[in-house]
């Protein structure tokens, strides 16, 4: 008689369990509820209040009713159990939603234990699709595209969100549809929205015109531009925005020597022309013309040599050419620059602070609203809100129409050619106008580094090092250390992040299929396109009620240098993944390698570069920041560029501009570093051995 022994599957407890268990230990061991000071600076008594369980409220239903998950089976769910996991999903997307609610209804802000909550329901949800076998059932994917969903939710499209409100409410906070009007119908506003128009456009065709010529310069006529090209995108990264408007003012302000000479020799009267429309201008077209010339440098290196030699053989004149092959080529990326300058301009604050004189804009405008003595939400709401569509609407032609259009001109067959001369007329233009810019920035940046080492500029011209002793002579918690050592400290918190963030968003988006990577890939990228000054105010409206209360702290300033600043990692990413072939994540998967560990060991040493690049261009944007942290530091955790900005409001310019070019030495010191480590780096390109000659006999 034979016997058949069969194996029985070994039935495993299932994970949802011990997620449950994390929630309720969370809820022993930490505040459900916010605390007004802080883990570290509140009483006992505080704290002790804080904890769900120290009396009876809403925060117990939050954590039973996750538990009712707990009346099943104790085993894991098969995967053809769908109604089962789809019911674990909804269940768990519902209680995100009532803990939000409720909260909000409350008045309270949540607490620590709260999110530990929220990522247990988070990992739940993420057990529940991948046994539903979305997304080919993998885990890492399915969480990380969670995580990437929530983030965005809550840190993007939720304070844009916020913005809208108090615009449709009146004073005692009650819905007023046509509120905002009363703001708009102002004479004041409504010539502050067309001055920020008309100077951005301005700024718009200065930075263009200019960076081309630039760009025509290092690619077309210099013979060694790399030294040229490399100064040019260096400055604008390691150059707090207002340190241009300083230098600015110590050239041609009331006390600059440009004015005192013109006074002197030409009879000027007008000392203070330069505050206004002309300064704000200058100063913006030196400050983002850099940003121009690196959009137009590299589509003018893409132009085919072909196409032009082809004009000359049809017997066109050097002129034709140019105006015929060479500048129609180059519209999508002249388009590009003039649309990225002006939303970079109508987010500029510190420059038309600084140079602005009577001539108002909308970015000082809410800034005034926010900070000054009014303090009207409303109005700030409204100006932000027009703000932001106007750059919305800005970034949306450049992203649906530029984007679409093909200005293909590299063919795929082997061709080597040079490229044709330019005319002749256009050449000396060129170098005459390039001459006098390099002359104007060595005054500039020499402006800004002699004058912080002057006892007062326009008065008294004595060297000195005393600004220098000031700020960091007086010990690690005077002058100007406090606010450096925070700044270093958040910038090197949030720029990791930002990289890591937004290389995992850019490999979901390029690796995985699924519906709405468009939609996550566009939101994100909205980041770039919002003003500094508008995502501070939003962030304020956001997260200065229930049910997260983050104003005043240092996380809100670490969230928006991240969220900032993730587009650069995102772009880095999908740069970096479109040059590694798929089927090198495809092999470590067939040898049975999982995707997290595919990611770590395969895809992420062949984007160090990427990732590099974007570490360090995130903790200078970071370190650089101004026109959106300006409304969420407090005394507490002042920034160096906040510290600056508050100096030049009290007149102690000798002081600002020394901790600028401290600022400025550091930051080119850090990017040198980084770019002599990592700039030469080169993947798959191996010296060839030499050849070894056959021998017969």
């Amino acid at each position: 008689m034979s016997h058949t022994l069969a194996l029985h599957p070994v039935k495993k407890r299932d994970a949802i369990f011990l997620w449950v268990l994390l929630g309720w230990l969370a809820f022993a061991l930490l505040p459900s509820w916010s605390l007004d000071y802080g883990l570290l600076e509140s009483t006992g008594e505080e704290i002790l209040a804080a904890y769900g369980w120290s009396q009876f409220n809403i925060s117990w239903l939050w954590y039973l009713l996750p538990s009712l998950l707990l009346v099943r089976p104790f085993h894991e769910a098969r995967r053809e159990q769908r109604g089962r996991h789809y019911l674990d999903a909804g269940w768990a997307f519902f209680c995100m939603a009532f803990i939000v609610a409720s909260a909000t209804l409350e008045g309270r802000g949540l607490g620590y234990a709260t999110i530990v909550l929220f990522v247990a329901l988070g990992a739940i949800m993420t057990l529940a699709l991948t046994r539903l076998e979305w997304l080919g059932g993998d885990r890492f994917v399915i969480g990380s595209l969670t995580a990437i969903v929530a983030l965005i939710g809550i840190f993007i499209v939720w304070p844009s969100i916020a913005i809208f409100i108090p615009m449709f409410t009146n004073d005692a906070g009650e819905f007023a549809p046509l509120a905002f009007m009363n703001v708009l119908s102002q004479a004041h506003i409504i010539q502050v929205i067309l001055n920020s128009i008309m100077l951005s456009i301005a700024v718009g065709v200065g930075c263009t015109f200019f960076g081309l010529v630039l760009a025509i310069y290092t690619t077309r006529i210099a013979r060694r531009s790399a030294i040229i090209g490399r100064i040019f995108s260096i400055l604008p990264i390691v150059t707090p925005p207002f340190v241009v408007g300083l230098g600015v003012t110590l050239m041609m302000g009331r006390s600059g020597y440009i004015t005192e000479f013109m006074v002197e020799w030409f009879g000027l009267t007008n000392t203070n022309w330069l505050y206004g429309f002309t300064g704000i201008w200058l100063a913006q077209v030196l400050a983002f013309t850099p940003m121009a010339f690196m959009i137009l440098d590299g589509a003018i290196k893409t132009i085919h040599p072909s196409l032009e030699e082809a004009s000359y053989t049809l017997r066109a004149s050097r002129w034709q050419t140019f105006n015929g092959v060479f500048v129609p080529l180059l519209k999508p990326a002249l388009a590009n620059a003039f649309l990225i300058v002006v939303v970079q301009s109508l987010a500029d604050f510190s420059n038309p602070l600084v140079l602005g004189g009577n001539f108002d804009v909308l970015a000082t405008q809410i800034y005034f609203y926010i900070t000054g003595s009014q303090l009207d939400y409303q109005a700030a709401s409204t100006l932000g809100a027009f703000l932001l569509l106007f750059s919305l609407l800005v970034f949306c032609v450049q992203y649906m129409w530029i984007g679409k259009r093909s200005y293909v001109t590299v063919s795929g067959k082997s061709y080597r050619g040079d490229v044709q001369p330019l005319p002749v007329t256009l050449v000396w233009s060129v170098v005459a106008l390039l001459a006098v810019w390099i002359a104007f920035n060595a005054l500039l940046y020499g402006s800004i580094f002699y004058g912080s080492f002057t006892v007062n500029w326009g008065v008294d011209y004595t060297l000195t090092l005393d600004n220098f002793i000031k700020l960091f002579g007086q010990g690690m918690s005077d002058g100007a250390w406090p606010s450096l050592l925070d700044t270093l400290l958040y910038a090197g918190i949030a720029a990791p992040i930002t990289a890591i963030f937004g290389l995992l968003i850019a490999w979901i988006v390029v690796r995985q299929q699924f519906k709405g990577k468009k939609t996550i890939e566009f939101t994100t990228m909205l980041c770039f396109a919002v003003p500094g000054t508008v995502a501070g105010v939003s962030y304020i409206l956001a997260f200065n009620s229930a049910p997260v209360y983050l104003t005043g702290t240092a996380a809100i300033v670490i969230i928006s240098m991240v969220m900032r600043n993730v587009p650069v990692g995102i772009r880095a990413g999908i740069a970096g993944l479109g040059q590694i072939d798929k089927s090198l994540d495809e092999a470590s998967l067939m040898l049975r390698a999982t995707t997290a560990q595919t990611l770590r060991h395969v895809v992420l040493p062949l984007l160090k570069p990427a990732l590099i690049a974007a570490l360090v261009y995130s903790f200078a944007r970071a370190m650089t920041t101004v026109s959106a942290v300006i409304f969420l530091v407090t005394a507490e955790n002042e920034l160096a560029t906040t510290y600056i900005i508050g100096r030049v409001g009290n007149g102690d310019y000798g002081i600002a501009l020394a901790y600028c070019t401290a600022l400025i030495i550091l930051m080119s010191v850090i990017i040198t570093l980084i770019q002599y480590l990592v700039g030469e780096r080169k993947l798959g390109r191996r010296r060839s051995a030499p050849a070894v000659p056959l021998t017969t006999g």
